[in-house]
């Protein structure tokens, strides 16, 4: 009874439709492939040329999707511009409206699902049903909204796009500000079954009702037992010990464990632009609208982080563009041909530690000595490609000294030409992202060798244990 209520409507992998679907606790894509967001929220609507502008910086720092904040006061023709460029760089969009952020006017509510029927919206979305989905306000719904307001409410605004032959996955926000999960554990089966395509998501924002860290984790997992789709749209992180507007001193890396334990996707808050109030949730520098701050680097290369663990949708085909990353190595199924050289073990497939998957690859190292190598010595071609990335760590064994550091490089041509990323110090408590710039290199249609080298300093000694995952190009 169990597996028969918790997936009702699940669909077939090969049910591959003409856009993004929900099949139980999963996002397809039209091939029918799995889906999971890797992104940030962009200002659109606040600001338009500069919001545009950043999607490229958004992308090529491997996001997969981004959330358009819109609004009714948007026009169709912008919205397909916007739409072209993300499709362009390779990414997802996911269009929320924020009118009525807050409100608990259920008029408004179908109001907003109205704006997405206007002919030449409609037009927009429905012929973007591989590339975009529809979340049909931002926050619609207060703390002091009941359930059964919300699920009546969400009821007609869902029969509002069907009825007028909206056919996107739709996205539905928690109320109390996105942040309650009690309207989508109580009632998110209800809208699923109301919902005639059975094509419903649900999201949860996480900012200060999310505080205490162990909920992340249970909650997001007592809406996956009832076979339904969520993701989180928006979330913040413990800023000033909690002294800010929002009160939240959410564990944004706990956010991204879980998220990546169960194949949740997570949309961070928020590239730039936010107020005065609310600037301390800036990714970006809003001096530039590219410098990361240390929310933007949390969020990107954090353990966990967009850069280790995007994937473009598949409907962009196997070979990544700006900001989609194709996967060279994961290390999933073996060593793939990687060797060690300077290393007294190994290299071998591990479960210990993962940036991406269960799976990396390991080799013991006695410190004090090196350097210690992990590569692939056959041949690549990387032609066309922007950026090679990996993940490193090291185990927390052994004396570090100073501490270990490494690099990515590349040979290439018949002179084995070095190029290397330069060096990085690395931990052993969370992965470190190591990127080359691949534009400047000459004869990459000849890579002889990918390969990371690891530094330990003199005062180092002892074993310890280097590892190496999710080696990936764009």
């Amino acid at each position: 009874m169990l597996a028969a209520y918790a997936f009702p409507y699940a669909k077939s992998a090969g049910a591959a439709t003409t856009g993004f679907y929900v099949s139980g606790t999963k996002l397809k894509d039209a091939n029918g492939n799995n889906f999971v967001m890797r992104g940030v929220n962009n200002p659109h609507i606040w600001y338009d040329s500069q919001s545009y502008s950043a999607l490229a910086d958004i992308a090529a720092k491997g996001a997969n999707a981004v959330r358009i904040v819109w609004s009714t006061s948007g026009t169709a023709s912008r919205l397909q511009q916007i739409i072209d460029r993300c499709k362009e760089l390779h990414m997802v969009a996911i269009v929320e409206l924020h009118d009525v952020t807050g409100s608990n006017d259920a008029s408004r509510l179908n109001d907003m699902a109205a704006y997405f029927t206007q002919s030449a919206v409609k037009t927009v979305i429905n012929n973007n049903t591989k590339y975009a989905l529809v979340n049909i306000a931002n926050e619609w719904g207060g703390n002091d909204l009941s359930d059964t307001a919300w699920r009546d409410a969400y009821k007609t605004a869902i029969s509002t796009l069907r009825n007028a032959g909206v056919n996107n996955t739709i996205v539905v926000d928690a109320s109390g500000w996105g942040q309650n999960a009690s309207p989508i554990k109580a009632y998110g089966s209800a809208l699923l079954s109301h919902d005639p395509d059975h094509n419903i998501m649900f999201s949860l924002h996480m900012y200060g009702s999310w505080n205490d860290a162990s909920r992340i984790g249970t909650e997001l997992q007592a809406i996956q037992n009832l076979g339904l789709a969520v993701m989180i749209g928006e979330f913040g992180y413990n800023y000033n010990n909690g002294n800010n507007n929002l009160g939240t001193t959410v564990n944004a890396q706990e956010v991204m464990n879980q998220a990546q334990s169960k194949g949740i996707g997570y949309l961070a808050w928020s590239w730039t632009g936010n107020d005065s109030s609310n600037a301390w949730l800036d990714l970006a520098s809003s001096s530039d609208w590219k410098t990361l701050t240390s929310w933007g680097n949390l969020v990107f290369y954090g353990t966990n982080g967009i850069a280790s663990t995007s994937q473009a949708a598949s409907v962009y085909g196997s070979s990544a563009g700006t900001g989609s990353s194709t996967v060279l190595y994961s290390f999933e199924s073996g060593t793939q041909g990687w060797t060690g050289i300077g290393v007294s073990g190994g290299p071998w497939t591990t479960n210990e530690w993962s940036a991406n998957g269960s799976q990396s690859l390991k080799a013991d190292v006695m410190l004090g000595g090196g350097p210690y190598y992990l590569a692939y010595a056959g041949s690549s071609n990387l032609s066309g490609k922007t950026t090679l990335k990996a993940t490193v760590k090291h185990a927390a064994w052994g004396n570090a000294g100073s501490g270990l550091q490494a690099k990515l490089y590349v040979k290439t041509g018949s002179s084995y030409a070095w190029s290397d990323g330069g060096t990085v110090n690395i931990n052993s408590s969370s992965g470190t992202a190591l990127t080359l710039s691949l534009s400047s290199i000459a004869n990459l249609n000849d890579v002889k060798e990918i390969g990371i080298q690891f530094l330990a300093p003199s005062g180092s000694s002892g074993q310890s244990a280097v590892y190496v995952d999710n080696v990936t190009v764009q």
